[in-house]
């Protein structure tokens, strides 16, 4: 069961992204949806992002590593 807290605002409430389930988006390892550009290095992927631009789209830590392994409707990440 995911249990919150009742003393968690409103503003840090939101539905994940995979199961749907509430989620309070202060939590640790919670994960929200970042793109930006990206430096390449000479020996392959890239340094931070630079004007990264985040929206309020959240996933627990477990369902994003779910998708990543494959192991949930990951296509959706793309849409």
């Amino acid at each position: 069961m995911n249990y919150l807290p009742a003393n968690i605002p409103t503003r840090f409430r939101a539905a994940c992204e995979f199961c749907r389930l509430e989620l309070d988006t202060q939590a640790d390892g919670v994960h929200q949806w970042t793109a930006g550009w990206v430096k390449n290095r000479g020996g392959g992927g890239g340094h931070g992002i630079s004007l990264p631009q985040r929206e309020p789209r959240w996933a627990h830590r477990q369902c994003v590593e779910r998708a990543v392994k494959g192991n949930t409707g990951q296509i959706a990440m793309f849409k």
